[in-house]
């Protein structure tokens, strides 16, 4: 029997049950017209196969896992390794919510066809959030510092960085259940997922982390079926042209969304965590981004009526600071991180300079401040002496300094008598679409306001086993490692700054 008979049929084998009716079965609506849609499948693969094909890769994998534990075969890069407490961290979190988001589309599309596909990519996410757990746990069992590896799990719940990443995670699980496709698959998947897994595992090729390459190539295989996936939504949705409106409106969010988010993590990823560099983190998403996705693939979408992304040229522009401006924030504000850190060295400021040409101009002064806020004798906090954290974006949750803190227009805006502030015009547009979708989050000042910093470390749970020695350090090899008396004796207070000018559109 040729497959796609084998496959019709059991494409048959789909009922209406009759003790439960419609609204009840799925719990969840959504405002695309895709209902009646008759959709091809991206991929006619039976669950035996599927299954089959997942479980000769795990094999490999874990395979070479276990060679690595046995043999010792070398020491990764310390400043890779130490950053990773940090990436791995969010990388499952970001995992765990698309598998989630999997499943509320397989409850809320109607079309056998892509329901099939939602399935395979649940379990695909599944997978992957194990095979970073794993690697977590290798890494935690073998690298000479495991503080922070053992802590990732909560760090991912309660670390101040990590909440660019659960702001765009919760967003995806709780905006309408197909909007979630152009979100997750065809940005994430299809637009970043090169710079991500192919870049992110050269990295760690280069930085002597074979098991973390390993680990994001398999994935990276299983990326192409959720591209094809995203691709079949899509196209079902465009064969409506009341859904045309709509998808112009969830590319204009999520292209920004997006590149808040992910872009920022792959440009802090690639240019911060590594030390032996190549190409920069502006020109792999320039190369794979700008010109491979947002050339290619959107183009294709304009014979539709679907415009560029409404935020397109301030996504390029922003290119030439990210990864600086994220460091910054990161260095900064390392005593509520949980990783040691490496700060620049004379290489690093000399290929910084060749790459993106003016960055000791605009950037120099923060590392000269951090060199000399290092040693805990000198009782000096980078982040104190540097005039203290900026406010916080209610909708993208970065810091208030992007794309750079002298280009930086933060502004704020009254909803319900409660002002709210927002980083950019890309998430002024966002909030103001829909404000309750965004009123709820929580910023660092709203949980911290008028602590010292030393009790929102520990409050945080980043302290060693001694219960005095902080996770994180400045320095990789410092003469003396910081505890939270040295912090305390910094006397840094969190203190609220002040509310940004109002909007120029005004309150909502």
């Amino acid at each position: 029997m040729k497959i796609t008979e084998a496959y019709d049929r059991v494409k048959d084998l789909e009922w209406e049950p009759s003790y439960i009716s419609e609204e009840e079965k799925c719990v969840e609506t959504t405002k695309f017209f895709i209902k009646d849609a008759k959709p091809n499948d991206p991929f006619k693969t039976f669950v035996r196969e599927y299954c089959e094909q997942e479980l000769e890769k795990d094999e490999r994998h874990y395979a070479l896992l276990e060679a690595s534990a046995r043999l010792h075969t070398g020491e990764p890069d310390a400043r890779w390794m130490e950053a990773m407490k940090f990436g791995l961290s969010n990388l499952v979190g970001v995992e765990y919510a698309a598998a989630r988001a999997m499943g509320r589309m397989a409850r809320t599309v109607a079309p056998v066809e892509l329901r099939q596909g939602y399935m395979m990519q649940m379990l695909d996410e599944m997978r992957h959030s194990n095979l970073e757990m794993n690697i977590i746990r290798h890494h935690m069992r073998h690298w000479k510092d495991p503080a922070g590896y053992d802590m990732a799990a909560v760090a991912n719940a309660n670390s101040v960085g990590s909440s660019i990443f659960r702001s765009m995670t919760e967003d995806l699980m709780t905006s309408d259940p197909v909007e979630t496709s152009i979100g997750l698959q065809v940005f994430i998947e299809t637009g970043y997922t090169n710079p991500f897994f192919v870049g992110l595992s050269s990295s760690a090729a280069a930085s002597g982390d074979d098991m973390m390459a390993s680990t994001m190539m398999t994935i990276q295989s299983d990326e192409a079926r959720h591209m094809a996936n995203g691709w079949a939504t899509l196209s079902c949705l465009l064969n409506d042209d009341r859904n045309i409106p709509l998808i112009q409106d969830a590319m204009d969010k999520w292209s920004w969304r997006i590149h808040t988010s992910f872009g920022t993590g792959v440009s802090l990823f690639n240019d911060y965590f590594v030390r032996k560099h190549t190409d920069s983190a502006k020109e792999m998403l320039n190369r794979w981004v700008m010109d491979d996705f947002y050339g290619g693939f959107y183009q294709k979408l304009e014979k539709f009526g679907i415009k560029p992304p409404k935020f397109l040229d301030q996504m390029i522009s922003d290119l030439d600071w990210t990864s600086h401006t994220t460091a910054v924030y990161l260095f900064g504000a390392w005593p509520v991180f949980f990783h040691r850190y490496d700060a620049l060295n004379d290489d690093d400021f000399e290929w910084f300079e060749k790459k993106y040409p003016g960055f000791y101009e605009h950037f120099g002064s923060f590392w000269e401040a951090y060199g000399q806020c290092k040693d805990p004798e000198d009782r000096k906090l980078v982040l104190k002496e540097m005039g203290g954290l900026p406010n916080f974006c209610q909708v993208c949750q970065r810091p208030t300094i992007f794309p750079r803190p002298d280009l930086a227009r933060p502004r704020s805006m009254a909803f319900r008598g409660k002002n709210y502030i927002c980083c950019s015009d890309g998430c002024e547009h966002i909030f103001r679409k829909d404000p309750e979708h965004y009123i709820g989050s929580k910023s660092f000042y709203d949980m911290y306001e008028g602590k010292n910093i030393a009790d929102v470390t520990e409050s945080l749970g980043y302290l060693r086993e001694d219960g005095k020695t902080l996770m994180a350090q400045p320095e990789l090899e410092p003469k003396r490692m910081w505890t939270i008396d040295d912090v305390r004796r910094c006397e840094y207070i969190i203190e609220r700054p002040a509310m940004p000018p109002k909007s120029d559109l005004g309150d909502l």
